[in-house]
């Protein structure tokens, strides 16, 4: 296989027929994670194909793959002048080539990628989402829910919105982190690297809210965009610490609206980017979005599949023991 740098690994791309998970700006940003694995497809000494992942061993040892890191989608790779049809036979050699070995957790950004997953074996396991589209801008206000119009009058009452920097966002997400003593997924570098590109190119906004009597902020959030949809890419509100305020109930409520109408302003599509729990389900329905999927698709190793079959019992009979163990030590 012929050696080419990262840097020209793509071929000239037409942004606008891309997500922004998948231009070429960012992948290379976030290909710089040490796990990254990337598995191509070369014809005539070019690469005609390719899929980047990332690769990591899970607590007990397992190797499991994900989209590369800060990218809600991933999806497969095909120079431009490469046909439909000749697409789908190289997707299915690169999806050939990868390790075996590995179990695959990935939300892929189109039709054809989920379709070609789910034919080389794959499992589907749709994710749930919500958008908001053009259309419904006008009327989005009469859809929020009563708790959500409360929270929003107080919230612009009592909190002031303004943009922020990229190293101002990662400080802020950091130390919030740290008084939930939690540790980010993935380096936040990478998501600092990815911010500071995307401002460059007009292509991410990041927004605070600061309390009026205070000072202190919030919350904040940043979104990227491609010319299709707006991404409610990352967010980070603020934990009461001794000393100090209970954050605003409406905080992240405001800068959604706010990120809302600057997506109303470039006419794109609102994306929630993805509905994880659900208290975030509901704070999106609350927030007009209308109920979607993204397309997950996993893969798992024979290992994975017998941990998946033993793991529910194993942890009730861990619960019902250490129930057991309680019962005894207290009426000792």
């Amino acid at each position: 296989m012929l050696h080419i740098p990262r840097t020209v690994l793509r071929a000239p791309e037409k942004v606008s027929s891309i997500p922004v998970y998948l231009q070429g700006w960012l992948t290379t940003v976030a290909e710089r994670h040490t796990n990254t694995r990337r598995v191509t497809v070369v014809e005539n000494d070019e690469i005609v194909g390719s899929l980047s992942l990332v690769i990591e061993r899970n607590g007990v040892g397992m190797k499991q793959a994900y989209n590369l890191p800060w990218a809600r989608l991933c999806g497969l790779w095909f120079r431009q002048e490469v046909t439909e049809h000749r697409r789908a036979e190289i997707a299915r050699q690169l999806i050939k080539r990868l390790p075996a070995d590995v179990s695959y957790f990935l939300t892929v950004a189109t039709v054809f990628d989920y379709n070609i997953f789910l034919s080389q074996g794959f499992q589907p396991a749709l994710e749930e989402n919500y958008i908001i589209t053009p259309d419904l801008f006008p009327t989005l206000t009469n859809s929020f829910s009563s708790l959500t119009k409360r929270h929003l009058k107080q919230a612009q009452r009592e909190l002031i919105v303004s943009t922020s920097t990229a190293e101002a966002f990662i400080g802020i997400y950091k130390a919030n982190l740290s008084d939930r003593r939690r540790k980010p997924y993935a380096p936040l570098e990478i998501a600092h690297g990815i911010l500071q590109e995307g401002l460059l190119r007009g292509q991410a906004r990041i927004s605070t809210v600061v309390r009026r009597d205070t000072g202190e902020i919030d919350a904040a959030v940043a979104c990227l965009w491609d010319d299709a949809r707006y991404y409610y890419w990352m967010t980070t509100r603020r934990q009461q610490q001794s000393g100090q305020t209970m954050p605003h109930q409406g905080a992240v409520k405001l800068l959604l609206w706010s990120a809302i109408q600057d997506a109303k302003a470039k006419n794109l599509i609102f994306d929630f980017d993805g509905a994880p729990t659900v208290g975030a389900a509901r704070l999106y329905e609350g927030m007009g979005g209308r109920k979607t999927v993204r397309y997950r698709i996993a893969r798992k190793t024979n290992f994975e599949r017998y941990i998946g079959h033993i793991r529910k019992p194993l942890k009730t009979l861990l619960r019902k023991t250490l129930g057991r163990l309680m019962t005894l030590k207290m009426n000792y």
